[in-house]
């Protein structure tokens, strides 16, 4: 009788075992032919710069669904990343021709357009984020457009919608000082680079427009403070071209003070 028992648990263990695995292939079948899972995946490999991992998950999808508008959108990012402009450009056009309504890659596509000088398509496709859902990133990016024209007071303008939209975005804040001292406001300068090191203390490159405008303020003892305080931490980091080129504009403005 024992044995009889225990040759049923037997049975139905294996019943269950066999169950248990038919479902995990189920469910690797239907995740196969999930374009959410496998952009998700590729998502995660961006993450680590797995790359190549990236673009055979986010091909897997668009295999499954070509109008995937997210993967399209993700796609032209992972070729920014790996500075295929034109391959960029061209996701991003697929993507806000699926869903003309998604702000990120109005965006996205403008920074592209951007970085191949064709600012006016730029400008036109920041406007169409910006229109869509008050993106703040949208708002950014035409400050910075208007920055570069020299066309301070439109400038400014964006860069205070995108902080109206998200107040913590040190970039902004840090533009928004940029914009102010090229007014000659320079009071308000300090104030707004200062709220960006509230958030961020260790943003050298703000310490160094902080130090930049108690120079025109004719405040030389605080920004030889400041740049002291840069070069101090720039010691402590890896040497790269971004850190080689801020110190080389420290002691340059370090250079300027000693001939007050």
């Amino acid at each position: 009788m024992k044995l009889k028992i225990f040759s049923l648990l037997v049975l139905a263990a294996a019943i269950m075992l066999s169950s248990c695995v038919s479902s995990q292939q189920r469910l690797a079948e239907q995740r196969e032919k999930d374009p959410q899972y496998q952009y998700d995946k590729a998502a995660v490999c961006m993450q680590y710069g797995l790359m190549d991992e990236a673009f055979k998950y986010l091909n897997q999808a668009l295999t499954v669904d070509p109008r995937h508008y997210l993967s399209y959108n993700l796609l032209g990012l992972a070729h920014m990343m790996k500075g295929n402009l034109a391959e960029a450009t061209k996701a991003f056009e697929k993507c806000v021709e699926i869903n003309p309504n998604f702000s990120e890659a109005h965006n996205n596509l403008g920074m592209a357009y951007q970085e191949s000088d064709a600012l006016n398509k730029a400008e036109e496709e920041y406007k169409k984020a910006l229109a869509i859902d008050a993106n703040y990133n949208a708002s950014y990016n035409l400050a910075k457009l208007y920055y570069s024209k020299n066309q301070l007071d439109t400038a400014l303008a964006y860069v205070q919608k995108s902080l109206q939209k998200y107040n913590k975005s040190v970039l902004a804040l840090n533009l928004q000082g940029l914009i102010i001292e090229g007014q000659g406001k320079l009071d308000e300068a300090v104030a707004s680079y200062e709220q960006a090191l509230r958030i961020a203390p260790d943003e050298q490159n703000v310490k160094f427009n902080l130090a930049v405008t108690y120079f025109k303020k004719e405040d030389f003892a605080k920004a030889k403070e400041i740049l002291e305080k840069i070069l101090l931490a720039l010691e402590k980091k890896s040497p790269n071209a971004q850190n080689a080129d801020l110190k080389s504009k420290v002691n340059d403005l370090l250079s300027r003070i000693k001939l007050k």
